[in-house]
């Protein structure tokens, strides 16, 4: 049985061994009410009958007329109910169950394993955290006034930041003010003007410059367009057996005659230039 004695749920751990035990001793005191409730029931009905014959016997019964008795004395039974057969055998205890199932309840909120929705540990267990209690310090006060507001006050630096922050809002508020002034002035307009003079020359320069991009792409599509049809005037020249003229590229000059193959900046050098001669 010593398999798995760390588990919760193993039958001989200390805390079942121990639940066990408080349960049996609970069974054997309420078995001991019980027990002491019917033997006060039944004392207290001999009592009650030994009365009764007491009093027919020695009271002036002669001088009385004799009542009539309505109902037989007979002893008492406890389960008349269930020898009627008004109770079923097999009924369960409700009283018994209640409590059982509310000692279940507490024993699984306090270990933690019974939780319901939204409720958080505090609530099942029924401890409050430090950070929720008011703090000692508070309690030994006379009075709940917070100490040292200036100081605190005087050391706050969202104090000092407003302060800031209105000082600027009111420069603003005098730079535009200043600035709606001047611009009714006669300058701000000829400004104006110039300004819209400038915007026309704008687009009248990216007009041309956009002509002139368009001249620079037709030439080189027409330029692209020749060199096709040359080469396919040479491919069908060589399938009908006719020598191609071959026309010589002029290689274009070097603007910069190196003088030397290894060189750092060519073009800075003057001694790669031809020189000018001057009469």
């Amino acid at each position: 049985m010593n398999i798995l004695p760390k588990k919760r749920w193993h039958v001989r751990t200390k805390d079942n061994i121990a639940r066990v035990r408080r349960d049996e001793a609970q069974a054997a005191e309420e078995e001991k009410k019980l027990k002491m409730r019917i033997q006060l029931a039944e004392q207290e009905t001999k009592l009650a009958l030994l009365r009764n014959k007491s009093r027919q016997r020695y009271d002036d019964s002669a001088d009385r007329p004799k009542e009539t008795k309505s109902e037989e004395l007979t002893h008492v039974n406890f389960f008349q109910d269930l020898e009627d057969g008004n109770v079923a055998h097999t009924g369960v205890n409700k009283e018994h169950e209640q409590e059982k199932k509310e000692e279940k309840e507490a024993y699984e909120k306090k270990v933690g394993y019974l939780t319901y929705l939204g409720q958080d540990t505090d609530e099942a267990t029924g401890n409050v955290q430090w950070y929720n209690k008011k703090p000692k310090r508070l309690d030994l006060c006379k009075t709940d006034k917070e100490i040292e507001t200036k100081v605190k006050t005087f050391n706050d630096p969202l104090i000092v930041m407003k302060k800031y922050v209105e000082t600027d809002q009111k420069n603003s508020e005098k730079s535009k003010a200043s600035i709606k002034t001047n611009d009714e002035s006669p300058i701000k307009k000829h400004k104006k003007k110039h300004k819209k003079k400038e915007k026309k020359k704008e687009k009248v320069n990216d007009k041309n410059e956009k002509k002139l991009i368009l001249e620079k792409l037709r030439e080189k599509r027409l330029k692209r367009e020749r060199e096709e049809r040359f080469r396919a005037s040479q491919l069908l020249a060589r399938m009908n057996g006719v020598i191609p003229v071959e026309v010589s590229k002029p290689q274009p000059k070097p603007t910069i005659v190196q003088k030397y193959n290894s060189q750092f900046n060519p073009y800075l050098a003057k001694q790669n230039y031809p020189t000018t001669n001057f009469n």
